[in-house]
């Protein structure tokens, strides 16, 4: 006949409440799991609803009626003298609008030892729901852990999975009706999704790998899946998006260096945006970018900001670097490539993300057997905020220390700045990049065109030849959008 627990908190509380305090239901020889007492005044039973009590009551026979509080004593077997203390203590709370035993502060009904009309009802924790495990994405794919140089996840190939069965769709406590929802939504996706397993092309740009130029002009419609705010993982204002390919096993059948053109409306206008991808070549099923939230990433950002999963685009591969991995060596327009240097200034960071990815797998699938810093960055920015994706550049260096590394040079550092200090100069690329040029060099550089310009002046007076570097900005002349 005792109050023991906030009626109104989480299920998990009430339930774990319930197996503490209360005792085990017993009929005959059948002994129960623990439960508890629901009282239901008249006020009470309004809210309830009677189309839903009609069917607890009527149907299923869960409530009993009770005329007032001593009905109810002798119904629960405890003294009456005991329950009307209990219902005195929540009136006298509920007109406080706090309980101080169970901190109680929202009161929808009243209840007091004049109640007439009440039902009554057993209550005992059950599993009606099941909170999950499977991780998904959001296209409903099942996902396992991997270890990689970018990412902790990937899909099981032609494994889907929606509702109960899921984990992380809603934290870790839900509301009513959340496995209703969860199947309609995730199961339609998943179902949309998989349906697509079997799609009969396994790339989504066929063309991609040709040097004629007619893969630019093969605009294809492509569905947005999500849009990440990786502030956190990344750097300041950057969103990594994400598009379906056409097949849930298509990759997009372009080469490392590649970038991709996305363009799409907003108010009747016609945005386009060049990218690099993040994700590798051989990933099935998406297509990934790294965009700017800010201003720098150009006309597109708002686009990107205001689209929701669902949206469509439009999506058409461009030319780029071609950088080749394959299983024992790395080729750029048929030959061997082994030491790759980086130059990026200002956002042209966005298409070494690709290539720093593809060799840190490439390390990890040739181990012990790759000469130490083979792969060197020249980060160069006007200030410290100006700097993207350090945090995934942190990431790579930590786990493959012997063979990356970076160097941030910025025109106006702050107050402590221990690195590079005004423009890339000789020096810096003796020291930090590859030097002296040998046959298996490749300097890729990306950045404003003019920044593109000076670097190439600096490596010709270096000793470089036009077949050790490669220039987005002369070569595609897209390298300030990237």
């Amino acid at each position: 006949g005792e109050r023991f627990v906030n009626e109104l908190d989480l299920r998990s509380v009430v339930a774990a409440s319930i197996q503490k305090n209360c005792s085990n239901y017993k009929s005959d020889e059948y002994e129960g799991p623990p439960f508890a007492w629901c009282i239901l005044s008249q006020p009470a039973q309004e809210l309830f609803g009677q189309p839903v009590l009609s069917f607890y009551k009527g149907k299923l026979g869960l409530f009993e009626d009770c005329e007032d509080v001593k009905a109810v004593a002798a119904l629960i077997g405890c003294k009456e003298e005991v329950l009307i203390k209990t219902f005195e203590e929540y009136s006298k709370a509920s007109a406080l609008g706090t309980c101080k035993l169970t901190h109680k502060d929202v009161f929808p009904s009243v209840l007091t030892p004049e109640s007439k009309g009440l039902i009554v009802a057993r209550v005992t924790p059950s599993i009606h729901y099941t909170m999950g495990g499977l991780n998904i994405n959001p296209s409903g794919e099942v996902q396992e852990r991997i270890e990689s140089i970018v990412g902790s996840h990937r899909h099981i190939r032609g494994l889907f999975a929606a509702g109960e069965v899921t984990g992380g769709v809603h934290g870790g406590n839900r509301l009513g009706g959340n496995s209703l929802l969860e199947c309609v939504v995730f199961g339609r996706i998943a179902g949309e999704r998989a349906a697509t397993v079997k799609h009969p092309q396994n790339v989504m740009f066929p063309e991609a790998k040709s040097d004629d130029g007619l893969a630019e002009d093969k605009w294809v419609p492509v569905v947005l899946r999500e849009v990440r705010n990786t502030d956190k993982k990344y750097g300041t204002n950057t969103r990594e998006i994400r598009f379906n390919t056409h097949g849930s096993l298509q990759h997009s059948g372009m080469d490392i260096g590649q970038f991709i053109a996305l363009r799409g409306e907003l108010d009747g206008e016609t945005l386009m945006g060049y990218f690099s991808p993040i994700t590798r070549p051989s990933d099935e099923g998406v297509i990934g970018i790294l965009a700017r939230a800010d201003a720098k990433g150009g006309p597109i950002t708002r686009l990107l900001e205001l689209s929701r999963p669902g949206s469509t685009f439009h999506m058409c591969c461009c030319g780029g670097l071609r950088l080749k991995f394959e299983k024992e060596l790395i080729t750029f327009r048929g030959r061997e490539v082994k030491r790759i240097g980086l130059l990026a200034g200002g956002t042209g960071i966005a298409p070494m993300i690709q290539i720093i990815r593809a060799y840190g797998h490439y390390v990890r699938s040739h181990p012990g057997q790759l000469p130490p810093f083979q792969l060197n960055l020249i980060y160069a920015a006007e200030e410290m905020h100006d700097l993207a994706y350090m945090k995934i550049l942190e990431t790579v260096r930590e786990q493959i220390p012997q063979q990356f590394r970076f160097y941030v040079i910025l025109n106006k550092p702050p107050l402590g700045w221990t690195e590079g200090v005004g423009f890339v100069e000789r020096h810096d690329i003796v020291k930090h990049l590859a030097y002296p040029p040998t046959e298996g060099d490749l300097v890729v550089m990306c950045g404003p065109p003019v920044f593109e310009m000076a670097m190439r002046k600096l490596l010709g007076k270096l000793g470089f030849s036009r077949e050790q570097y490669y220039s987005y900005a002369e070569g595609d002349n897209v390298s300030a959008h990237l």
